[in-house]
């Protein structure tokens, strides 16, 4: 039986004991070859190892997480992330398919996450650690930014920037204060979902806006919105007591 040579790099002891008896518990095909509880030396254990595995810490004193794979050579390896990081790291994990543990590690969700593990391509691992590497030097992890998939890759955007969001079938075109429009491989329906904020409201089954953006209310023809880069976006019926409620709560 093959066996995934695994590292575990957290700088509480106490955090890696933890992982590595349910580890131990939860699968055979688990061989814990190092644990680091010291991040200034991990990325050189990880090249000299050259793990299969890798459970990371993000946020760790003299270096996090991120500044541990920013130094990492060798990247033929699963990674999964422990972390009580912020809500917008998280959203980035989700929407690019990466594995995460949430502190404190439940043995259900290490269960699954192992399964998803195994499952995956050296392709697939490969394509998904130099994206996050990537994010990680342009410094998209710690900012309010969100990740969309597009025709040139993952780009962040943040929701500042974002002025409003148009269905197109199966895909959603993203208007920006750059004057940049792109189109990504969601439909509007998910971009609401990973746009969760009180900044947006969807208006119209086509259309979802960021209020923050707004300029006026056009009362004609049942009702349009003007948008900070001059865009006219219909207000659908259905939609006025919303839009009217949460713009007199803004204010």
């Amino acid at each position: 039986m093959y066996q995934y040579k695994t590292i575990l790099i957290d700088d509480e002891i106490s955090s890696l004991d933890i992982l590595e008896y349910e580890l131990k518990n939860v699968s055979a095909k688990i061989d814990i070859i190092e644990k680091c509880s010291d991040a200034r030396i991990a990325a050189k254990l990880i090249d000299n190892e050259k793990p299969d595995l890798v459970f990371l810490d993000i946020e760790m004193p003299w270096l996090s997480g991120f500044e541990v794979l920013d130094q990492v050579s060798f990247l033929d390896f699963n990674l999964i992330f422990v972390t009580a990081y912020n809500q917008y790291a998280i959203k980035a994990f989700k929407y690019l398919a990466f594995d995460y543990l949430l502190k404190p590690v439940n043995r259900n969700e290490l269960v699954n996450t192992l399964k998803r593990i195994q499952s995956k391509t050296t392709n697939q691992q490969n394509t998904a650690l130099k994206d996050v590497i990537r994010l990680i030097k342009n410094g998209d992890f710690k900012t309010e930014k969100i990740p969309f998939t597009t025709l040139k890759g993952v780009e962040f955007y943040s929701l500042s920037e974002i002025i409003h969001c148009k269905a197109d079938s199966n895909y959603t075109e993203i208007y920006t204060t750059n004057k940049k429009k792109a189109v990504i491989s969601k439909t509007l329906k998910n971009v609401e979902k990973l746009l969760d904020n009180d900044r947006f409201l969807r208006v119209h089954q086509s259309h979802l806006i960021n209020l923050d953006h707004l300029v006026s209310y056009l009362n004609e023809d049942g009702g349009y919105l003007k948008m900070s880069n001059y865009t006219i976006v219909p207000l659908a019926r259905s939609k006025k007591t919303e839009f009217f409620n949460r713009i007199n709560h803004k204010n």
